[in-house]
């Protein structure tokens, strides 16, 4: 099926994005990147290098217990409020800190949370074809 590469993924540390916004902090100091990352069905958070989580100011919340493909469980650091972007959709998110060298990877609570679908056999992401105008909306009620 081949990897599938998200382009231009915005990053942003979403502290500096409220105080921003509250006055506190010129727009052109919020700390930000932007990447091309790997759609990661897979996992289920967003996974990035110390390096990068250092580059933003991304606060440590707490450790968790990941996973790894070898299947192998290793403790990892957790950090909060990264806002991120694709296209027009974007939400905040805690991140894995990951080891120098280690891909980006986009996990499954990204594109759930955007309403977005990772289709394979075109390499590609794409809004959900039953709302490509905004988010689906699930009531219980």
């Amino acid at each position: 099926m081949g990897k599938v590469i998200v382009t231009n993924v915005e990053l942003q540390n979403n502290e500096d994005v409220v105080y921003a916004k509250r006055g506190y902090l010129e727009t052109d100091k919020i700390r930000s990147k932007s990447l091309d990352m790997i759609a990661d069905t897979g996992a289920r958070a967003v996974g990035l290098p110390m390096s990068i989580i250092e580059s933003l100011g991304l606060p440590q919340t707490r450790e968790v217990t990941v996973t790894l493909s070898s299947g192998k469980r290793e403790k990892r650091p957790l950090f909060g409020e990264l806002r991120l972007r694709i296209g027009d959709r974007e939400s905040v998110f805690d991140c894995i800190g990951k080891p120098e060298g280690a891909p980006y990877l986009l996990g499954q609570l990204v594109f759930e949370s955007l309403d977005l679908v990772v289709d394979c056999p075109n390499h590609r992401v794409t809004p959900n074809p039953e709302a490509p105008d905004g988010l689906m909306l699930y009531e219980d009620f």
